[in-house]
């Protein structure tokens, strides 16, 4: 009898010490949560100027202009100097440099007097990052095409052959598809190409960010 009490008074314990624990552990849980939440930052969405999350909130930023294959990737040669903004890589011939601005064209410059060189003109060529020659030929790629142009004579530059569409990467990647400097714009879409960029006011929390 004594045995059987002892092992009741045993249950008993057990058990006050199981639920003692499992208070203990709850009353935990809800101190952590409360810690835990406090600490949490909701986004503010009203429109008082304090700094929140505000989704009518417009910025001034970068717009794409778009334009069909066929003037997107049309090229021209216009003679004249043009203002280097996003150099790219360099490539010596004979007597010129030609050098890629990215996403828009190929400076061309007469180093016939190596102390004076100067852009004589611009090969129009968007889309493209790179540039090389090979049997007095110039290769370069427009968005996704690889063009081949034949430039004897500049001033009546053209298109000497063209492989199209063999940069899959480049066709909505090339460097044209980003703004020229640092900020908000709008996200480009991936059914049009990118001939071009425009300032004006923007919904930010839609833009994307350089």
């Amino acid at each position: 009898m004594h045995w059987k009490i002892s092992e009741q008074l045993l249950r008993k314990l057990f058990c006050r010490n199981q639920l003692t624990m499992c208070l203990r552990k709850s009353l935990q849980f809800i101190l952590v949560s409360i810690v835990l939440f406090s600490c949490w930052k909701f986004p503010n969405n009203n429109n008082n100027g304090g700094g929140g999350y505000n989704s009518d909130r417009k910025v001034w930023g970068y717009v794409p202009i778009y334009g069909p294959d066929s003037a997107a990737k049309k090229i021209l040669y216009e003679a004249g100097a043009r203002n280097v903004v996003m150099p790219g890589n360099i490539y010596a011939f004979q007597n010129y440099i030609f050098q890629v601005e990215l996403g828009l064209g190929i400076h061309v410059i007469d180093n016939s007097n190596p102390s004076a060189a100067s852009r004589i003109g611009f090969i129009t060529v968007r889309g493209c990052s790179q540039v090389s020659i090979k049997n007095s030929k110039l290769y370069t790629n427009s968005y996704d095409d690889l063009v081949v142009l034949d430039f004897t004579d500049l001033n009546n530059l053209h298109e000497y052959s063209r492989l199209r569409g063999i940069f899959s990467e480049y066709k909505y990647g090339s460097p044209i598809a980003q703004p020229p400097s640092a900020g908000y714009y709008t996200c480009p879409r991936y059914d049009s190409l990118v001939v071009g960029w425009t300032k004006d006011s923007i919904y930010q929390y839609r833009s994307c960010l350089k």
